[in-house]
């Protein structure tokens, strides 16, 4: 990791970055020896994971799973879960593209079903 910071650093140090990088920010910018770099790490770098298949979606008259196709909470009236939760496989990228296909078609269903 202190490698990649280093890295980091020398690449926005090059001259398409001038005027875009104000200023360091972070202790992790800062620190200067290998050990000051990993604890800085150790101290501010959290994940960023992004949570997904908690709710997931299996057909109606599946055993298993938590939603329906209509995205309806299976045995209860009244209640969807429109969220990554849902989401039967981990998209290979960021899932934010899929979170809004998934809210979009919610959007129709909830439509549809009050028309």
């Amino acid at each position: 990791m202190v490698s990649a910071v280093r890295a980091g650093r020398r690449y926005i140090a090059t001259e398409p970055w001038h005027g875009f990088i104000v200023e360091p920010y972070g202790k992790v910018s800062t620190a200067t020896a290998d050990e000051e770099i990993i604890a800085a790490m150790r101290e501010n770098i959290v994940t960023i994971w992004h949570p997904t298949r908690t709710a997931r979606m299996a057909p109606a008259d599946a055993h298993w799973g938590v939603v329906d196709p209509q995205l309806r909470v299976k045995g209860v009236h009244g209640l969807r879960v429109v969220d990554a939760s849902v989401i039967p496989v981990i998209p290979a990228g960021h899932p934010i593209a899929a979170i809004y296909i998934l809210a979009e078609r919610a959007a129709d269903l909830i439509k549809d079903s009050w028309a």
